[in-house]
C-alpha cells in the first residue's frame, strides 16, 4: 500500500536544488524585443547579475550576465552551454560541490530537455539550505552519541570525566545546566546537554577514533570545519552562509569531511 511508504521513510529531508533555486516562471527577463539597454537597467535595478533572455517560443537559449559579479555598468550577451546548467533535482550537496570544482557564482536549472530555472550562491542563503544543514548536524551528533553510549561509556563517566575538565567553559556550562535541572528533580541523561565539541573530545579521550579507521589529527580537522562553518551558521540563521567566494570552499570541506565522520560512525555501529 501506498502508506507504507510514509511508515517505513527514512526521515531524512534530501533537498534538491530546485528548492532554493527560483522557477523560470518567477524569474525576471528580458524579451528578444528588449535590447541590451533594457536588461541592463533591470539588472542594475534589481541588482541581478544574470538577466535570461527569453526566446519568441517561450524557451531560454541566451541570457545577459555582468561582467563582473556585483558591477552592473557592463553586461554581455552569452549563450546557455552545458556546462552552465545543472539538472533541477540536483542534491544540494552536489550542488554546492559544483560551485566549488567549477568557481561558477550560477548555474541554469534544466529538466534534460528545457531550461526550467536558476540558481545563484546567494541563493544558498535560503531557509531551505539552513534546515538541511540543520537536520545534518542533528544526525551527525546523535551518531556521536550512539558511539559513545554504545562504547560503554554513561552518565556517571562522563560527570567525573567533566568535572576534571575545568579548562573549558562549555565543560563548565554543561555540568552546571545539567546540575541545576537534576536538582529540580527533571531525570535527562547529562549527555543531552554536552556540545559537539565536548563530544569530540569524550571520543578522543576514551580512545574511540581508532574504532572509526581515522587519525587524530583527519578527526580534529573535520569537528573543527564543521564547528566553525555549519553548527555555528545554523544556531545563528539570521547571518548569511554564503558571504564570500571563501564560503563556498569552507562549507563544501565541512560537508566533505562531516560524511566522512559520519559513515565511519554509522559503519562502526551497524557492526556492533
Amino acid at each position: 500500500m501506498k502508506e507504507e511508504y510514509y511508515f517505513k521513510h527514512h526521515g531524512n529531508p534530501e533537498i534538491t536544488v530546485a528548492l532554493p533555486g527560483i522557477s523560470k516562471t518567477d524569474w525576471s527577463c528580458v524579451t528578444r524585443m528588449e535590447g541590451i539597454n533594457d536588461a541592463q537597467n533591470k539588472m542594475q535595478t534589481h541588482k541581478f547579475d544574470i538577466m535570461p533572455i527569453k526566446e519568441s517560443d517561450g524557451s531560454y537559449k541566451r541570457f545577459y550576465k555582468t561582467i563582473e559579479w556585483g558591477k552592473y555598468e557592463k553586461i554581455e550577451e552569452n549563450e546557455i552551454k552545458t556546462e552552465d546548467s545543472i539538472y533541477y533535482l540536483t542534491n544540494i550537496e552536489d550542488v554546492i560541490k559544483a560551485f566549488f570544482n567549477t568557481n561558477k557564482k550560477f548555474f541554469f536549472l534544466d529538466n534534460e530537455t528545457d531550461i526550467v530555472g536558476l540558481i545563484s550562491i546567494g541563493n544558498l542563503n535560503s531557509k531551505h539550505v539552513y534546515l538541511y544543514l540543520y537536520n545534518l548536524v542533528a544526525q551527525f551528533e546523535i551518531s556521536l552519541v550512539n558511539l559513545i553510549e554504545k562504547s560503554g561509556i554513561d552518565d556517571l563517566n562522563l560527570i567525573a570525566m567533566f568535572e576534571k575538565r575545568t579548562e573549558s567553559k562549555n565543560s563548565l556550562d554543561a555540568l552546571k545546566r545539567y546540575k541545576e535541572e537534576d536538582e529540580k528533580g527533571l531525570d535527562h541523561k547529562f549527555i543531552e546537554y554536552i556540545y559537539l565539541t565536548d563530544l569530540a573530545y569524550i571520543i578522543k579521550k576514551k580512545n574511540l577514533i581508532q574504532n572509526l579507521g581515522m587519525n587524530k589529527n583527519e578527526f580534529d580537522k573535520g569537528i573543527s570545519a564543521i564547528n566553525e562553518t555549519i553548527r555555528k551558521a545554523i544556531a545563528h540563521p539570521n547571518k548569511s552562509l554564503i558571504r564570500n567566494d571563501k564560503s563556498i570552499a569552507d562549507l563544501n570541506n565541512a560537508l566533505n569531511r562531516l560524511n566522512v565522520i559520519l559513515e565511519s560512525v554509522n559503519n562502526y555501529l551497524s557492526k556492533l
